[in-house]
């Protein structure tokens, strides 16, 4: 079942200051740079559906509850976790050990004894990790799976211009969310966590994922763009080389979408109906 994105709700994010329109393309200025490229891929969180801000929220109940047991800890190590940009640094386009990991080491937090140094396999972090599913899971059996439908426009009209749509995230769940939204059908490939050809040790968007979508759509890097609502995706995507990266706030706010320009987004757009091509 497909369903529009809710704009409240218990994990909403707070809202950043407006973006100048200055810094977003528009469709009445120029027209879809998509056009030019043989193939296209977004990304899944962000863009298709709307289930960054419930993570964000989930994680933000999940590390509350682990503060308030670590009352040992310096305060300033367990200030509460921002839903905003602790979300966007560790989090966002990341699989989620690595981002537990990521986190637990910028803040200083010691791992138990009996666990070594932090890793994604460590009992804490899988221990986080667990509770951060069981909320998410929670809020998608009440909600639903929530769909962004300019996203869905968007993959209509690439199609119908013959250019193949992949979908890719870090998330090893990606699969499941999209058939739970009915939405899966819609693209010509959908590649997430579980397609990684080996373990990284590396934080971040594994690169190796934008390839692998490239090779299913039989295009090359060069031929492709691609759209991400991540910074560290856009990172990815750059290194991987293609051609146009696209870099999405839907939020409109000025400083995120610097952001994204300083990973290297060739533009940045508030919402996906800017890169619908004509009819």
């Amino acid at each position: 079942m497909v369903t529009t994105s809710p704009q409240q709700g218990p994990f909403a994010l707070p809202h950043g200051a407006t973006a100048h329109r200055s810094a977003l393309i528009t469709a009445e200025t120029r027209p879809s740079p998509l056009t030019r490229y043989h193939a296209l891929i977004v990304g899944i969180e962000g863009v298709v559906t709307d289930t960054a801000r419930i993570h964000a929220g989930a994680w933000q109940r999940t590390f509350d509850t682990f503060f308030r047991r670590a009352e040992h800890l310096p305060r300033h190590i367990t200030r509460p976790f921002d839903p905003d940009g602790d979300f966007r640094r560790f989090f966002q386009g990341r699989a989620r050990a690595d981002g537990v990991q990521a986190f637990l080491t910028a803040r200083g937090i010691p791992p138990p004894e009996d666990e070594g140094a932090w890793a994604p396999a460590s009992r804490t972090v899988r221990t986080l990790v667990a509770q951060e599913d069981r909320l998410f899971d929670a809020y998608m059996q009440r909600h639903g799976v929530p769909v962004w439908p300019d996203s869905l426009r968007l993959v209509g009209a690439m199609r119908r211009h013959a250019v193949p749509v992949a979908a890719v995230s870090a998330s090893h769940r990606a699969h499941a969310l999209l058939a739970a939204a009915g939405v899966q059908h819609r693209f010509d490939a959908v590649v997430d966590g579980r397609d990684r050809a080996r373990p990284r040790h590396s934080a971040g968007p594994d690169p190796a994922l934008l390839r692998e979508a490239v090779r299913r759509l039989r295009a090359t890097p060069l031929r492709t763009a691609v759209v991400v609502a991540a910074p560290a995706w856009v990172t990815a995507a750059r290194r991987c080389g293609f051609g146009l990266v696209v870099g999405l706030d839907r939020e409109g706010r000025a400083e995120y979408a610097g952001e994204l320009y300083e990973r290297g987004a060739g533009h940045v757009v508030s919402g996906l109906a800017e890169l619908i091509p004509a009819a």
